[in-house]
């Protein structure tokens, strides 16, 4: 019986081993069979999707959206308050339109595109529930 056992449990060690072999050689050949190998491995630290964007960077630009919205609302309702005229375009502390960024979403060029349109679109809505345009 003792011989019976061993052998059983020799097949299962092979058996077992094998298949550890075969997972972590499929992942190493997953990423090199891939045709957007070079984003997967980037040096900077953007994690680069297969069309080029990463996680980062749709985040970022998501950021970009909420507070570039948020701060047009916020200073459309104090030119009402103030009974200045429209002017949708980012002023003042939000001339830059940086605000909320941080290197890990790439691009600030593209960072500030997307502030500046959710800024206007946010100064706009605003300014049009509760003013006078």
């Amino acid at each position: 019986m003792k011989p019976r056992f061993t052998s059983a449990l020799l097949a299962c060690a092979v058996v077992a081993g094998s298949v550890g072999y075969a997972l972590a050689d499929d992942h190493y050949d997953h990423y090199y069979d891939r045709d957007d190998y070079r984003y997967q491995h980037d040096d900077y630290g953007y994690g680069y999707d297969h069309d080029g964007y990463g996680e980062n960077f749709r985040r970022g630009m998501h950021v970009a959206n909420e507070i570039g919205f948020r701060d047009g609302a916020q200073v459309a309702r104090e030119d009402l308050w103030k009974r200045k005229p429209f002017n949708p375009r980012p002023r003042g502390r939000y001339d830059d339109a940086d605000h909320g960024y941080r290197a890990e979403f790439g691009s600030i060029h593209e960072y500030r595109e997307h502030y500046a349109d959710a800024y206007r679109e946010g100064y706009i809505r605003t300014f049009r529930e509760y003013g006078y345009r």
